[in-house]
This record gives structure tokens, C-alpha cells and sequence, in this order.
């Protein structure tokens, strides 16, 4: 039986997600402490889809009537979602600068049922390093406006506009696959392209990664971005990826996450899912991946890891000096757009001869947030 502690959730929810009936007094929650939980774990979606095909017993009905009125109001904004990703990755590959869709929305045309079940913020998109200025400009056209971002330092850019329904459309593109020096090139924009599938639901446009390159991405995620938290959804991202693998998918698997020196990371996610979800993962490829506790990015595994590890990590990651102290320049020193741009003064008269202040201050303000366990 999975161990719903772990998960934070009701042992009876994660039994729905494995495909199991589970009965509403079971599950020991009051309506408002289920919907608590639904949005907090982001399972309104994929609740819905499981008790559509479960038996669902005595779960009232006033449940049963709001999941279904949340799935058709997310219906509505997923359709306006796919119809701008698609003419957004028209508009990219028009320009020469076609894009490879990652992450959540990749997930949620592959291996989800349904969209709706995999929920997400924005569309993460990976595009090669020289058609950076191209796709700022095609978004541009599209109506994109930039937030505050810093994109020398963190290889990204991030774009967003409102639609017509009120639909916010939030972008961020890549031209590596992570912000950490050790995993951001574990995957590069042509390798990953080699090898990658349509996404017909997209459009004729949409590419996405391969599913094994997919399963490393979902593998690594958690631990490069967010310092090895478990989420239940991306361990369900890794079970149903890991599913779709046959015995030969699940060797090459293993000889990719060897061969980018990500092995022991992968092998605790696979482990995760298969507690979780009973993931059927092929035990001497298990085995293989657990025994590689050497590889550089194993130090991510450890725990109570926090900003200040990311930061020497990555630090410590570059191989050149220039490089290390062009990282440290940018954590300190962003650029004056973006400072403006964070306290709220981009365009304002007074805001060039606050810089200084705002410089102390941020720098202040975070040290605080380090020296507190907050960062």
C-alpha cells in the first residue's frame, strides 16, 4: 500500500489515483478540507478523470457536481489555451525559430487522458540560443508583453499577454533546459530535437520531446528547480511516463541517464513513483541506476537543501572563472531594467536615481531571507 504520509495526502485520494475505488467516509475529510487539498496538490482535473471511469460509491453528490463544473469551466480556458499555443508555435516556426514544448503542457497532450487532468501555469517552451531575438519579436507581434525577468543569468525569458476572455497566456522560453550549471546541458535544444515527436493536438507545428527524453526531464525537475521536493503530481507525471517505457525504452533510458551522469537522481524518482503508484519499472534497471551515488548531481539529493546550496552548486559547476564571476554579478548586480522592473519603477522618472537603494535593499532583504532558512 502506498504511504500517503509521504505523499501529504489521504491514503484514499492516492488510491484513486492509482486507479482504485475509495470510499468518501474513508477518506475522513470534510467538503472543504477535500477542496483544500484538490487545489493545493492541483487535482481537481485528474480527480475528476479518475472518478469518471471508478465506481463512486457513496461520494455525495454536491462532491461529485463540483468536480464536474470545475472540469467544464477548465474545458473552456484549456481550449483557448491550445488554440494560442498552436498559433504561437506557428508563428515560431514561420520565423525560423521552432520550438520543442516541454514540461506540463507537453505532458498534458502525450500521456494525459485529458489536458484538463494536468494543469499548469505557463507553456515552457526550447528553442536554439541564436533564435532568442526572433521568438522575443514573433511574441511581441502576438501581443506578449515582457514582466521583470533576467535573462543573461538565467538563460530564459518570460512573455505574457491577457486575451479577449480574459484568459492570461503566460511563455516562457528556453534555450536551456535548466537556470543549474549542473543539469543545463544535460539536454541540448538539437539533441532533444533529433529525437522528438509531434504533438498533433497542437497543431502541425508542436514538436515534444521524446518519452525518454520526457522521463529524464520529469526525473530531474523536482531536484533541479526545487530542491527535491515531492509534489504527487510529478510523481504521477513519472508513472505515467515510465508506464508508456517497454523493457527496451527503459534501457536506454538508463544508459541516457548514465551517460549525462543523472542516474542516481532518476532512480529516485522512479523509486517515488513505483511506492506511490506501483510503477513497474524493471528492477535491474533500478538497481543500475542506484548504483551511480558518484555523479556530480547526486549532491542534489541531499536533504534540507536550500538556495545557497543551488547557488554554489552552480557556481562551482562552470568551468571558467569569467563565468563564475559573470553568475555572482548577476545574483548580486541584476541589470537596472530588472531592478525597476521589481520595485514597480520601470518608466518612472525617480526610479534611475534610486538605484542604489534598491540594490542595498534587495541584497539586504535576501541575505535575511538565507541567514533565516527562508531562502
Amino acid at each position: 500500500m502506498t504511504n500517503a504520509a509521504q505523499t501529504g495526502l489521504p491514503a484514499g485520494l492516492v488510491m484513486i489515483l492509482r486507479g482504485e475505488t475509495a470510499r468518501w467516509r474513508d477518506l475522513g475529510l470534510m467538503r472543504e478540507e477535500f477542496f483544500t487539498v484538490c487545489d493545493r496538490e492541483e487535482l481537481r482535473g485528474l480527480l475528476f478523470r479518475r472518478m469518471a471511469v471508478l465506481d463512486a460509491g457513496d461520494w455525495p453528490q454536491e462532491i461529485r457536481d463540483e468536480l464536474a463544473q470545475s472540469a467544464r469551466e477548465e474545458t473552456v480556458r484549456e481550449m483557448l489555451r491550445r488554440e494560442e499555443i498552436a498559433a504561437v508555435l506557428a508563428a515560431l516556426a514561420a520565423a525560423g525559430a521552432q520550438a520543442i514544448v516541454l514540461k506540463g503542457t507537453a505532458l498534458a497532450y502525450s500521456v494525459y487522458d485529458n489536458p484538463i487532468a494536468r494543469p499548469r501555469l505557463d507553456t515552457d517552451l526550447l528553442i536554439a540560443a541564436a533564435h532568442r531575438d526572433a521568438a522575443r519579436m514573433t511574441l511581441e507581434r502576438r501581443g506578449y508583453m515582457s514582466p521583470p525577468y533576467c535573462d543573461t543569468l538565467f538563460s530564459q525569458f518570460q512573455m505574457e499577454k491577457m486575451d479577449a476572455f480574459g484568459i492570461r497566456h503566460v511563455v516562457d522560453v528556453h534555450w536551456k533546459i535548466s537556470t543549474q550549471a549542473v543539469f543545463a546541458d544535460v539536454l541540448t535544444y538539437d539533441e532533444m530535437m533529433s529525437r522528438a515527436v509531434p504533438l498533433a493536438a497542437l497543431g502541425p507545428a508542436a514538436v515534444g520531446p521524446s518519452a525518454i527524453d520526457t522521463l529524464l526531464l520529469a526525473c530531474i525537475h523536482p531536484v533541479m528547480h526545487h530542491q527535491n521536493a515531492e509534489r504527487i503530481l510529478w510523481t504521477y507525471d513519472t508513472h505515467l511516463l515510465a508506464s508508456s517505457l517497454t523493457r527496451e525504452d527503459f534501457r536506454a533510458f538508463a544508459r541516457l541517464a548514465r551517460q549525462k551522469k543523472i542516474a542516481a537522481v532518476c532512480a529516485l524518482q522512479l523509486r517515488r513513483a513505483q511506492s506511490r503508484f506501483g510503477t513497474a519499472v524493471p528492477a535491474d534497471v533500478l538497481h543500475e541506476l542506484s548504483s551511480m551515488a558518484d555523479e556530480p548531481s547526486a549532491a542534489y539529493l541531499a536533504s534540507h537543501r536550500t538556495w545557497r546550496h543551488e547557488l554554489a552548486s552552480s557556481v562551482g559547476a562552470l568551468p571558467r572563472a569569467g563565468d563564475r564571476l559573470t553568475l555572482l554579478r548577476g545574483v548580486l548586480l541584476p541589470s537596472p531594467a530588472y531592478m525597476l522592473g521589481l520595485y514597480g519603477l520601470e518608466g518612472k522618472p525617480q526610479g534611475p536615481w534610486l538605484l542604489p537603494a534598491l540594490y542595498v535593499h534587495r541584497n539586504i532583504r535576501g541575505a535575511w531571507k538565507i541567514l533565516t532558512g527562508k531562502k
